[in-house]
């Protein structure tokens, strides 16, 4: 029976305590649970350990001591998971508990009404410690917790059943659970792991207090029959209740399984020991053959020995003899060697040169590898010296450019060296224009998809509409019905409600209109700002309930990168707006912006409040808790404190009068104390505020701080020379506008708790501090006596300079496109459209603002995007709409109706200035004059001729080297087309599939005119005189386009190249970016062209699915009536053995005529239409085939027709269309008969 014995008497094996606590900690996860006892982790079986049952009973109590640590932790993580913070470790969780600050935060968490306010003092326990208890014992009343599971105040106070508390934190917990109001508790027995001395220490306490252990794994039972619940027995307590009823089978089970696996033991032994004994016979078997080969080894050894001693002694006797023969020998082959290696020096003269050009070759890298170990043993010093020569060289040309706004032709020959581009830049310009013109193309692939896309959709909407109209033609057999029918089908639209949430076409459209407009607006935030600054001069109001209803619901209320982006970029179009007519930095501080209300809406979201809680809640904290504070400076607010303090302290009327006059009370004694007193607080606690605020610079915001900064740009450009009060005016955004208020009212921003009660003494204190950081912004000092305020007016200037290098470091930063990573192509690269939630009632809003400051917005230009939308629209509904329709919210799709790239005109004219560009710089490098003008004017001499010819010489063979590293860098991208998805790699590709003209553009552009710098247009080479005369033609050209001017002897292009040498680096970092942002977007676009194809496969897989499901019911026609037309047809039909798959129809064209299908046919009067037949038929779901006679005679031609196109033209309010160029249809009393014949 000892195979069948409980894993626990593993732990009776152990010699000592402290090995029965190993084996106690090592407990395996792989081994599970004690059958029928859930959270009791099973030992592993160790048969090595002896079985001793002398400390049985020890284990079974470090066993319960372990348990009661393990559901103490699990109280401890359930709170901790509730109040979300942490508190003390397990051994400690009794004294943490005790002054019930941590239940009554637990009692918040799930009851906050039955806790007022919690007695924190953590110094020592007191009885006011009680309330915080009774806070619990409320919550628990409160939410239906059965009393029986409540612990005594004196259980926790004075910890007299510390168990019976953890018993009630897991009932509570088990009910919280339940009603949803906490998570629930983990199980963690098993899971964690004590020291020898916790598992003593825990047991000694245990029966020292001599309490009984409550059941916590019966918790959930006892709370329901509390509870008076029927209990639901889970899976694992169904299990446990079966084992316990069929012990003994499960003992035979595991007897059985035991049994196997002894078996299976034997076997494996079994089979090692054959293969051990066959191991040992090969062994042996090796060893004999090993001593064989050893033996015949010593037999060979002898013989060869035996041999050679023979032939030592035969040599030995023929000495002379041999010697003879090997002199002879060696003679001749001497003599050979002689007159061969005579005639080699005679005839190779040019063999000699060449070993003495090695030898001499030998000694030169002699002597260059000691060079280069001497360079190499300096290198630091020559690193330095190199760096500090171009740094010196680098610093001198920059500034020499930078001073000059116009720089003359000899500054710029002084600096060409700066414009040298590397083979690097070459390919990465290379590449930019590549990818550049790639992700035009696929942009443009992309526009075509879409388009497919929505016309497909279109489609569908109809042929779901068709079926649903087909209930109603079931139904429609009449002529009376029909005709109310076709009335209803014909009906004016006109008279139908505004409302964007309809599916007809004009809906459609006025929404995608609207959509356009949307767009339009979030992306030019100039329409909107100067809306608003106009409507902002009628009412301020009117503004604040348009930035709420609208521009914010527009913006998504900035809670994406994107949306974000296009904000800031709305705040900043708004700061250059309202610039415009602000003609001093402070009338800034004065005035009231239209855009500060915008900042103020956008820093309530819950990044800035989430930083502004950081920042500010501890100082707040560390003023309000302070009862006794007091920083009131006025001295006749001090007098009249100091009167009610008298009055309160003696009952009596102070002698101090009621009437005093500030400078009576300022020239009191005891007033001055405290006054320098209370200065000197609020001068520490605001320094506190300031050094915060300065550390935080970090991990402010980047939006705040981009506003900031281009506030700062826009005064310096408007008001340049005025650092000092432009960063005062940027310190009243930052700290004024955005910090002040949640200083002195921090329960309305969320920096504190809202529900926390702040007294007038502690408003008053936050106000005085608020007020003394203003001043330190607006580096304000006090005007009174220097005896008075000689030290804080030096603590103000100080700390003013601190405050102003804040605002300077904070208005600096990286732009928006960079933060970011936008550009052009960002939402072109999107799968899905950018959408906004808004009002029917917000749009009408916003179409009737712009259509009142139209002028304000684009003056008289008719081309505007704004004007073109506006028009489409048409003027807004006059009447207010109701609030059925206007009040809903709708879902409005941002669409881009001006899609931009670039053409091939701007590419020309960037290629032509580009080509222009190298051309002078080639000139002047060769020529020099005062002025660009007159070089190009200058005649050409033959020395500068010859120059020239040196300088395209070296052209050549750069770009020879350039086309190589061309060649080699396409084949390589050819061989990673499938890591950027055939985009990025196949850049060779691409140019086939664009057309030819461009193509051609494209790789001018690419090329950046080295071909043209080198080639005359007949393929010649280009002499110093016609270089010339084509940069003249260029400038020409140029000049015609307004890039530059003649007047002013072309000084535009001297200061673009200029800019390209002081910007060479920032260009280098820009194409970097641009290459990143290009690879980004082709990827982007690959992945919507992707969706899209799929997206328009599903779609005709959709209509190929509404086709065969309109055409399920045709299998159930019934046959025509006997002796009928359609009888004789079918005949007919049947007998060419062509029976349409879907029904055949003949009519008559007299019929068809009456029924009102037919409107009419050319050259034919109605007294012909009998003679006139029409067969209409399908043998393909969706597709009809019309066929005409006269007089029994068909006509060659047929003609076919589509259902979706037929829904199409009923969709485009088309009412008549025409068949075989003369007979006119009704579309909708014909859709009628398709829908009736052959689908009901």
């Amino acid at each position: 029976m000892s195979d069948q014995l409980s894993p626990l008497a593993d732990l009776t094996s152990a010699t000592s305590p402290k090995q029965s606590l190993e084996m106690l900690n090592a407990i395996s996860t792989e081994m599970g649970d004690v059958a029928g006892m859930h959270g009791r982790v099973r030992f592993k079986f160790d048969p090595n350990h002896t079985k001793d049952a002398s400390i049985l009973d020890k284990e079974r109590s470090l066993l319960q001591a372990y348990e009661y640590l393990c559901h103490i932790g699990e109280a401890k993580e359930w709170i901790e998971a509730c109040i979300k913070e942490q508190i003390a470790p397990i051994e400690q969780l009794d004294e943490e508990l005790r002054n019930g600050i941590v239940l009554a935060r637990l009692a918040r968490t799930f009851e906050p009404k039955a806790v007022k306010k919690i007695f924190e003092d953590r110094t020592k326990l007191q009885f006011r410690h009680s309330d915080n208890i009774n806070y619990l014992f409320d919550a628990m009343r409160q939410v239906g917790l059965p009393e029986v599971f409540f612990f005594e105040l004196t259980d926790l106070y004075d910890k007299k059943n510390i168990p019976k508390v953890i018993y009630c934190i897991h009932a509570l917990s088990h009910l919280l659970a339940k009603k949803g109001l906490a998570p629930a508790m983990k199980n963690l027995v098993g899971q964690l792991s004590f020291t020898d001395e916790q598992l003593d220490a825990t047991q000694q306490e245990l029966d020292e207090s001599g309490v009984t252990l409550p059941s916590f794994s019966g918790v959930g039972d006892a709370l329901k029959k509390e509870l008076k619940e029927e209990p639901v027995l889970t899976e694992e307590q169904k299990r446990d209740l079966y084992f316990q009823n069929n012990v003994d089978k499960v003992v035979r089970g595991q007897a059985a399984i035991r049994g196997k696996q002894a078996r299976r033991r034997y076997q494996k032994l079994l089979e090692q020991d054959r293969a051990d004994k066959e191991r040992l016979r090969a062994e042996e078997e090796r060893r004999r053959l090993e001593k064989v080969t050893k033996a015949q080894s010593v037999i060979r050894m002898h013989q060869q020995r035996r041999k050679f001693v023979e032939r030592k002694e035969h040599f030995a006797a023929n000495e002379d003899k041999i010697t003879r023969i090997q002199a002879g020998w060696k003679a001749k082959k001497a003599s050979q060697a002689y007159h061969e290696r005579l005639r080699q020096l005679k005839g190779n003269g040019e063999l000699w040169s060449k070993l003495q050009a090695r030898i001499k070759g030998k000694h030169q890298r002699a002597r260059y590898q000691e060079r280069l170990k001497y360079l190499n043993s300096h290198e630091a010093e020559i690193v330095k010296i190199q760096s500090s020569w171009r740094a010196k060289k680098m610093a001198k040309a920059y500034r020499g450019l930078s001073s000059l706004k116009n720089p003359d032709v000899k500054t710029l020959q002084n600096f060409l060296h700066l414009l040298d581009d590397s083979d690097e830049d070459f390919e990465e310009e290379l590449d930019v224009e590549r990818l550049r013109q790639l992700v035009i193309k696929k942009i443009r692939e992309n526009l075509s998809l879409e388009q497919e896309v929505n016309e497909l959709d279109v489609k569908i909407s109809l042929l779901v509409k068709n079926r649903i109209t087909l209930e109603e033609v079931i139904h429609a057999t009449s002529k009376k019905k029909r005709a109310l029918l076709s009335g209803a089908l014909l009906q004016d639209k006109d008279t139908s409600t505004w409302n964007l949430s309809g599916k007809d076409k004009d809906n459609r459209s006025r929404r995608e209109r609207y959509g356009q407009l949307f767009y339009l607006l979030q992306t030019q935030p100039q329409y909107l700002a100067r809306t608003m600054f106009a409507m902002n001069k009628t009412s301020g109001t009117t503004v604040t309930r348009f930035l709420e209803q609208v521009v914010l619901t527009l913006y998504g209320y900035a809670q994406n990168p994107r949306e974000e982006y296009m904000l800031l970029n709305l705040i900043k179009t708004a700061i250059k707006v309202e610039f415009e007519e602000i003609t001093k930095p402070d009338e800034f501080l004065r005035a009231n912006p239209y855009f500060i209300k915008l900042v103020l809406q956008y820093t309530r979201g819950v990044k800035n409040a989430s930083f502004l809680r950081d920042l500010l809640a501890p100082l707040i904290k560390s003023v309000l808790t302070d009862p006794t504070l007091d920083l009131e400076t006025e001295p006749i607010g001090i007098w009249k404190t100091l009167i009610r303090e008298e009055e309160s302290r003696t009952g009596e009327k102070s002698s101090r009068s009621y009437d005093a006059t500030p400078q009576q009370a300022a020239e009191d004694p005891e007033v001055k104390a405290i006054q320098a007193a209370h200065v000197e607080k609020l001068r520490e606690i605001t320094d506190q505020f300031l050094n915060a605020i300065i550390g935080s610079l970090n991990k402010m915001p980047f939006g705040i701080r981009y506003i900031a900064m281009e506030l700062r740009e826009t005064m310096r450009e408007k008001f340049p020379g005025s650092d000092d009060e432009i960063l005062k005016c940027v310190g009243n955004l930052l700290y004024y506008r955005y910090m002040n208020p949640a200083i002195v009212a921090p329960e309305a921003f969320d920096v504190i708790e809202t529900n926390t009660q702040i007294t007038p003494t502690q408003r008053k204190n936050l106000a005085d501090v608020a007020k003394l950081l203003h001043q330190i912004s607006v580096g304000k000092l006090f005007v009174a006596s220097e005896d008075q305020h000689g030290e804080m007016n030096k603590y103000l200037n100080a700390a003013s300079k601190k405050f102003l290098g804040y605002f300077r470091e904070a208005s600096t930063v990286e732009t928006a496109e960079e933060y970011f990573n936008m550009d052009e192509y960002a939402d072109v690269g999107k799968a899905t459209k950018p959408t906004i939630l808004i009002t029917q009632g917000e749009i009408v809003q916003v179409h009737r603002s712009l259509l009142d400051n139209l002028e304000d917005l684009i003056g008289t230009n008719e081309k505007d995007p704004l004007k073109q939308i506006l028009d489409d629209l048409g003027a807004p509904p006059s009447q207010p709409v109701d609030e059925k329709n206007g009040g809903s919210e709708i879902s409005l799709a941002l669409v881009n109706r001006f899609t931009s790239t670039e053409d091939e005109k701007d590419l020309r004219l960037k290629q032509l200035f580009t080509e222009t560009k190298r051309f002078v710089l080639a000139i002047i490098r060769v020529q020099t004059g005062k002025n660009l003008l007159d070089i190009l004017e200058a005649p050409v001499t033959e020395r500068e001729e010859g120059t020239f010819t040196d300088l395209a010489k070296k052209e050549v063979e750069a770009q020879a080297a350039r086309r190589n590293f061309e060649l080699r860098s396409a084949q390589q991208l050819k061989g990673s087309n499938a890591a950027l998805n055939g985009s990025v790699g196949d850049l060779t590709k691409s140019n086939a599939s664009i057309p030819r003209s461009q193509s051609t553009l494209v790789h001018s552009t690419m090329s950046a005119s080295k071909e043209t710098l080198l080639r005359a247009p007949d393929g010649s080479t280009i002499t110093f005189f016609q270089l010339k005369r084509r940069a003249l033609e260029n400038m020409a050209k140029l000049e015609s386009e307004g890039l530059v001017t003649k007047s002013n002897s072309y000084q535009d292009m001297l200061n673009s190249i200029a800019k390209d040498m002081l910007n060479k680096h920032r260009r280098r970092s820009q194409r970097q970016r641009e290459l990143d942002s290009l690879r980004q977007t082709l990827t982007n676009l690959e992945e919507k062209a992707s969706y899209l194809e799929d997206q328009k496969k599903s779609y005709h897989s959709y209509i190929d699915a509404c086709m065969a499901q309109l055409n399920k019911k045709t299998k159930d026609k019934k046959k025509p009536l006997i002796f009928t037309k359609q009888y004789y047809h079918m005949k007919d039909v049947q007998k060419t053995g062509k029976v349409p798959q879907f029904g055949s129809y003949k009519y008559s064209a007299a019929d068809l005529y009456k029924k009102g299908v037919l409107v009419g046919i050319d050259d034919y009067s109605p007294k012909q239409y009998g003679q006139i037949t029409l067969t209409i038929s399908s043998d393909e779901a969706g597709v009809f085939n019309v066929e005409a006679s006269f007089l029994g005679i068909k006509m060659p031609d047929k003609m076919e027709l589509r259902l979706e196109d037929l829904l199409q033209a009923q969709y485009n309010n088309v009412s008549v269309i025409t068949l075989f160029e003369g007979a006119k249809v009704n579309v909708n009393l014909l859709i009628f008969l398709l829908n009736k014949k052959f689908y009901v």
